[in-house]
């Protein structure tokens, strides 16, 4: 996978690509306040996650992450990865931008608070 985002320059300032001519899937994730995902990691795409927000709390491997608003998190595939809304009051958002096959089966969840491991 190219380096992500590319940033390009231009006279009057710049801007990121994020992908240009390659299959990605790209969804906003609302995540209620107090509300965690899973503990998961797959093998067929890597994922950048562009936080909308703050309040969130990201482990990528064992780092715990407080990214702010328009932080970016490149999460490589196989690297186990979880996101948290501990803001306690409002919807967390993220931007995701997934490169690879999205498989449902790909997933492997290592902990749920659901009882989905």
């Amino acid at each position: 996978m190219p380096e992500r985002p590319r940033v390009m320059e231009r006279p009057w300032g710049r801007y990121r690509e994020y992908a240009r001519n390659e299959p990605c899937t790209v969804w906003i994730v609302e995540m209620e306040p107090g509300e965690a995902g899973s503990l998961q990691s797959h093998e067929h795409f890597d994922e950048l996650w562009i936080m909308l927000d703050d309040g969130g709390v990201v482990q990528v491997g064992d780092e715990v992450l407080r990214p702010r608003a328009y932080d970016e998190i490149l999460i490589r595939r196989g690297t186990k990865h979880r996101l948290s809304n501990e803001s306690g009051t409002e919807p967390l958002r993220m931007l995701e931008v997934v490169y690879g096959e999205v498989r449902d089966e790909d997933k492997v969840r290592y902990e749920d608070k659901y009882g989905r491991a």
